[in-house]
């Protein structure tokens, strides 16, 4: 089965990884190596087998608009 999560932190040899609002710990080992926190990771029998470059960059750029717009800044087009 096959589930989708956020990185939360890194402890030790674990990755806490958010899913569906609650924390879950995962072997750092066999994880991909450029593995960083706030990363959306797939998960499959209790391993990260892969990160979901697309969903990150949209969770990334939706964060940095939310953030220019509390500093007052021009959205760029």
């Amino acid at each position: 089965m096959k589930q989708i999560g956020i990185v939360d932190r890194f402890e030790g040899d674990r990755v806490v990884v958010e899913i569906d609002g609650q924390m879950f710990d995962f072997p750092r080992a066999g994880a991909p190596a450029m593995l960083a926190e706030g990363m959306v990771v797939i998960i499959r029998q209790g391993r990260i087998v892969d990160v979901d470059q697309i969903e990150t960059q949209r969770i990334e750029d939706d964060m940095r608009r939310r953030f220019e717009r509390l500093l007052g800044k021009q959205p760029e087009l």
